[in-house]
């Protein structure tokens, strides 16, 4: 009897030794087939828009390369230099900021997800639309990738200027940082800062 238990038991964990040992080669396998594939995306950085490169292989994050000429030397910088390393150690955008560099920091994440999230599944789209400002008309050009905005540009030549150029300046980097026009209007350039968005959605909606 005690004999065949041994039998039994030696058997039970051989069986579960060679499973194991075909898991790790399956998850060996799996990612010695994943092939490398470069990804870009945009995000909105402090100085202007950012572009990165992201080399992935399966879900591993390889490499990140950022191209953001318009950030602050000695600031912005900080983060381009250290910034793509964290993220792809952590294989994730999920890391703190560059301590003085926060701008810059939200905006190669924001870039490396949109890279990542719309890997193929979604193309960028130049949408336009228009709305009533308070000196006229009101024209923008909207970027969007999948559900993203990339980026608003706007052509509002007769809003008055150091008021109404105040919303021109500032509200489409906050609705590119929303994804989405329920933002705050600038303080003092109400009617400017509605106009936009109303021809912000109105491009929305011509999809």
């Amino acid at each position: 009897m005690k004999k065949v238990l041994s039998i039994v038991i030696i058997f039970a964990l051989s069986f579960g030794f060679l499973a194991l040992v075909n898991n790790i080669g399956s998850d060996n396998t799996d990612t010695a087939l994943a092939e490398e594939v470069t990804l870009t995306g945009k995000g909105k950085g402090f100085g202007g828009d950012i572009t990165v490169s992201v080399v992935v292989k399966g879900e591993d994050i390889l490499s990140v390369e950022v191209d953001a000429p318009n950030e602050t030397p000695g600031i912005g910088t900080m983060a381009i230099d250290e910034l793509p390393n964290l993220i792809a150690e952590a294989d994730s955008t999920e890391v703190d900021s560059v301590s003085g560099a926060t701008f810059t920091s939200e905006g190669i994440k924001e870039a490396v997800n949109n890279a990542l999230s719309n890997s193929g599944s979604a193309e960028e789209v130049t949408l336009t639309g228009t709305g009533k400002g308070f000196g006229g008309d009101i024209t923008v050009t909207v970027l969007v990738s999948g559900n993203d905005i990339l980026s608003v540009e706007v052509d509002a030549p007769d809003e008055t200027p150091g008021i109404g150029t105040m919303a021109i300046d500032e509200l489409p980097n906050l609705i590119v940082e929303a994804d989405s026009t329920e933002v705050d209007s600038v303080s003092g350039a109400t009617f400017t800062s509605e106009g936009i968005k109303e021809a912000v959605n109105n491009a929305l909606n011509s999809k």
